[in-house]
């Protein structure tokens, strides 16, 4: 199909992104928004778990070993007829129990997935890659394909060049929309004096209304960007990470999960993390020993609510500063929360610790004593 050039084959770290996602049926493109995309694989209207399997396994294969929407169709094809799912067919909607016709498998549909799923992957392996190197190459500048196709926004918003930690990228990181052939460039200082290019202004944000027909919820979508796009895949993708970072710390042995959690506190990730938390909802490990304070989970989370915080008042202690949360749990008496709560303090730092709703022990504060 013309208009898709992803090679070279993507780096491993958009193989692992998607790798990660589990599966879950949706009837409907909207019963699932923006970052859950980044945690689970799924088709619009393929409730089928075994079929969706199938076009997981397919789409797998395209990222990993560059297979060509020709020939993900030509292998999916068969298998979605002989699975009934194909053409245009009247079917249930669990949600209301309405009964509507809608289009099922079709070349069409397949290339939408493809598509989509593609270009998903390659912008959440980028973006991992450009936090690992943001220290030495700064600077991202948006790339528009400049053709007759290009939507306008998105051709004013190619050459725009902000800092990686921008809170721009955070809705406006391509793909921004269905078929959004946009992507970043990243530069370092050097390469900025070199292609002769200076910082830019973030670019004026405007935004519409947009209801979601399935839950009544409404959100304003910045103008240029579909509904649905309207978040940065890559951190997303790394948001999802760090939530399964943390679920196998939690079976892990407390040395071994102390040790890991040491080690991100000490790392470039957690570092960027206090710099540009995003808008994800799971925070990064910082300690262990949730469980003695009645969590039900051993491996214990700073807040991305209070790393939001912090960084907007750029008030975000150095890493060094959080490991000492883990001296402060352990020299805590076990009763010391009251109503899930508890604020403790340590021989420099404060410390205040809940139990969220999961069950989760989330370091919800914490500064130097004055």
């Amino acid at each position: 199909m013309s208009g898709i050039d992803l090679k070279p084959l993507p780096p491993k770290e958009a193989i692992e992104a998607f790798e990660r996602k589990g599966l879950r049926a949706s009837f409907d493109w909207r019963d699932m928004e923006r970052e859950e995309h980044g945690r689970a694989f799924t088709v619009a209207g393929l409730m089928k778990m075994d079929l969706l399997q199938e076009v997981r396994d397919a789409m797998s294969a395209a990222i990993e070993e560059g297979t060509t929407l020709r020939e993900f169709q030509q292998r999916l094809t068969p298998i979605l007829q002989a699975g009934g799912w194909w053409g245009r067919q009247d079917v249930v909607d669990p949600q209301t129990g309405e009964v509507r016709s809608a289009q099922l498998g079709s070349p069409r549909r397949l290339e939408i997935v493809y598509d989509t799923n593609l270009r998903m992957a390659h912008a959440a392996g980028r973006w991992e890659r450009i936090e690992e190197t943001a220290a030495a190459r700064p600077w991202l500048r948006y790339v528009a394909v400049l053709d007759g196709r290009t939507r306008p926004l998105h051709r004013a918003w190619h050459g725009v060049v902000l800092p990686w930690d921008d809170p721009w990228w955070g809705a406006h990181a391509p793909p921004n929309g269905w078929r959004c052939r946009c992507s970043i460039q990243q530069l370092s200082d050097r390469d900025l004096a070199r292609r002769g290019l200076t910082p830019s202004e973030a670019p004026g944000v405007q935004t519409r209304d947009w209801v979601n027909g399935r839950t009544g919820e409404i959100r304003k979508i910045p103008l240029g960007v579909d509904p649905g796009f309207d978040y940065n895949v890559g951190r997303a993708n790394m948001d999802h990470q760090r939530r399964t970072t943390v679920e196998k710390m939690d079976k892990v042995s407390s040395d071994l999960g102390r040790a890991v959690a040491r080690g991100f506190v000490r790392s470039q990730a957690f570092a960027n993390f206090l710099r540009s938390p995003g808008a994800g909802d799971f925070g990064p490990p910082v300690a262990m020993g949730g469980g003695k304070f009645g969590a039900d989970f051993s491996t214990v989370i700073l807040s991305s609510r209070l790393a939001r915080a912090l960084a907007a008042e750029k008030a975000t202690l150095p890493p060094e500063d959080w490991l000492r949360v883990q001296e402060i749990l352990d020299a805590a008496p076990e009763a010391a929360l009251e109503g899930r709560r508890a604020t403790l303090t340590g021989a420099d730092h404060i410390l205040d610790l809940e139990i969220d709703a999961s069950g989760r022990a989330v370091v919800s504060g914490f500064r130097r004593k004055a």
